[in-house]
């Protein structure tokens, strides 16, 4: 098949393939079950995710060194003080000091959801115990079974209106907790659009992925 991939048992009760922002091909299959006819099964669809993946890193690679913000890229400069100047796409940081930054960011994400988080959970009919702001390594956020609220720091990079949507499907979790069919007819009641905004999603966390800003970022106590 001329596939490179990597095997990972588990106790799962559907295989499933997942490729990384690096292209690596992952195959989750219960012991025992065989992967090789799921693999072949899968083919067509595993070569259109590596071009697709292939295709968007080409694309955006100039941009890696850029800080994504709001959803567009934005210049870093070395500067006297903090700013973030939104005409001119540009962050200028005191002696290249990124932690400046990071604070700058958990405080924007912090005034924008103690409001919206508010707002959307009064129009939805739900209550909230606390929200968290932390790097979650693998989602956008999650929602715990006692109906505390986290949300990853990687949502500044996003456009606000995916923003919406996040704390939306979040809050949506606290009147259907699993991804059935019952919780996405919820979504699409409030966000008709739902399947174009996954999608996007999707772009942008492998953007983030790429992104040497973000990376560094990340390792920042």
């Amino acid at each position: 098949m001329g596939l490179n991939y990597k095997i990972i048992i588990r106790n799962v009760k559907y295989p499933r393939i997942e490729i990384t922002p690096l292209g690596e091909i992952r195959v989750i299959v219960s012991p025992n079950m065989d992967p090789t006819e799921f693999i072949k099964q899968k083919e067509k669809w595993i070569t259109s995710k590596l071009k697709e993946i292939n295709d968007l890193r080409a694309q955006f690679a100039h941009f890696s060194t850029k800080f994504l913000f709001n959803g567009e890229f934005y210049s870093m400069i070395k500067g006297e003080e903090f700013y973030v100047n939104t005409n001119f796409k540009a962050i200028s940081l005191k002696e290249g000091n990124l932690k400046q930054l990071k604070i700058w960011l958990k405080t924007k994400l912090n005034q924008e959801l103690d409001f919206k988080v508010r707002l959307f959970a009064s129009l939805l009919g739900v209550k909230y115990r606390k929200i968290y702001i932390r790097f979650q390594k693998t989602k956008w956020a999650s929602c715990s079974a006692k109906g505390n609220l986290s949300f990853n720091l990687a949502l500044m990079a996003l456009p606000e209106y995916l923003r919406d949507y996040i704390i939306l499907h979040e809050l949506v979790h606290l009147k259907v907790p699993k991804h059935n069919k019952r919780f996405w007819e919820t979504i699409q009641v409030y966000h008709p659009e739902y399947k174009k905004a996954e999608a996007e999603l999707r772009k942008y966390w492998l953007l983030l992925e790429w992104n040497e800003i973000w990376k560094k970022l990340r390792e920042i106590k």
